[in-house]
């Protein structure tokens, strides 16, 4: 007789737990789910800033002729050394290219500019245009078409 009342006892803790866990809320789905979110905003964050990254480096390349100026109405010295020292650096980078195209052949040719010229060969732009908007010479952006970027 006390085996029965043992075995029913057992039997309606189990039924009770199995009723319970119907109730009581699964919390690792809400996890999943918070994760699932996150991940997705992430992946959408860094798509946005790759293609702001790539519109940027297609207007440098695009715009050789790039200078910074400060406005004529703004004739005040700039306080920060910081600043200046910058915005040299950005003029001496733009102007290099003019200045160094001898000097071009030697250096190696990035990735990016590699792929770039690519991308506008397969637009079917001239070696001249594609030359003049990637700061390379003619026979660089030859010799990039005909390794095929290796």
């Amino acid at each position: 007789m006390k085996r029965l009342d043992l075995s029913i006892i057992l039997m309606g803790i189990g039924v009770f737990f199995i009723l319970l866990s119907f109730f009581v809320k699964d919390k690792t789905k809400k996890v999943e789910q918070d994760l699932e979110e996150l991940s997705i905003s992430l992946f959408q964050e860094t798509h946005n800033l790759k293609r702001r990254l790539k519109i940027v480096e297609e207007e440098l390349l695009v715009e050789p002729e790039f200078q910074v100026t400060t406005p004529s109405t703004n004739k005040q010295t700039v306080s920060n050394q910081k600043i200046q020292q910058v915005m040299q650096a950005v003029q001496q980078a733009t102007q290099a290219p003019k200045v160094n195209k001898a000097m071009s052949n030697s250096k190696p040719i990035h990735q990016i500019i590699i792929s770039q010229v690519l991308e506008l060969h397969k637009q079917g732009l001239s070696i001249a245009d594609i030359s003049i908007r990637s700061n390379l010479t003619e026979e660089q952006v030859r010799q990039v078409i005909a390794d095929g970027g290796r």
